[in-house]
C-alpha cells in the first residue's frame, strides 16, 4: 500500500477599475509516502460534525479512530504535517481551536492557551510539510469549541505515524 498527500491553498481575484488585476496566489505541495521531510503516511478526517453553542470536543492526536471500508483503525500521530478545519456554519457560530485543558497540542499556535478563531463559513489551513509539528504524550490534545452559535465543521489531519528510521506504516 502507498500513500500520497497534498496540501493546497489558493486566493484569486479579479479587479477592474480601468486597469485590470486578474491573478491568483497558489500553493501546492505533494507529500510522498514516508516519515521524513516533505512526506506523510496517513490522514485522519471527520466530516460534518456538529457542536452546539458552548460545547467543545478534544481530539487526542495519539488515539484518533476512523472507519475505512468497514474496519475501525486507530491513528496515532507522531508528527502532523497539515490540518484543515472548515467551519460550515452560515451565521453566528465561530469555531475556537486550541487551549485544551491538559496535554495541549499547541505547536502551530505558538504557546499553550493560544487559540485561533475560525469564523462562520471559513477554512483554517495550518501546514508544515517539511518538518511538521511533533505530537507526544504531553502535546497531543486539540480542542475545538463552538462559540456564538452552533457550528458544523469538517477536519482533516495529515501526518506521520512511524518514527524516522523505521518502516513506513501507510494508513494505519
Amino acid at each position: 500500500m502507498s500513500f500520497k498527500g497534498q496540501i493546497q491553498a489558493a486566493v484569486g481575484w479579479n479587479w477592474n477599475d480601468g486597469a485590470v488585476d486578474n491573478d491568483r496566489l497558489d500553493y501546492t505541495k505533494q507529500l510522498l509516502d514516508g516519515n521524513g521531510a516533505d512526506q506523510a503516511e496517513t490522514v485522519w478526517h471527520d466530516e460534518d460534525t456538529t457542536l452546539l453553542d458552548g460545547a467543545s470536543t478534544t481530539l487526542d492526536l495519539t488515539g484518533l479512530t476512523r472507519t475505512v471500508l468497514g474496519d475501525t483503525h486507530t491513528v496515532t500521530f507522531l508528527t502532523v504535517k497539515a490540518v484543515l478545519i472548515i467551519n460550515h456554519a452560515t451565521s453566528d457560530g465561530q469555531l475556537v481551536v486550541g487551549d485544551a485543558a491538559s496535554d495541549e497540542w499547541a505547536e502551530p499556535f505558538g504557546a499553550d492557551v493560544d487559540q485561533v478563531v475560525v469564523p462562520e463559513n471559513s477554512p483554517l489551513l495550518l501546514a508544515n510539510p517539511t518538518t511538521g509539528w511533533a505530537v507526544d504524550a504531553s502535546n497531543k490534545n486539540l480542542k475545538l469549541a463552538a462559540s456564538g452559535g452552533d457550528v458544523d465543521y469538517s477536519i482533516a489531519i495529515l501526518g506521520i505515524i512511524t518514527a524516522a528510521g523505521s518502516g513506513s506504516g501507510s494508513g494505519a
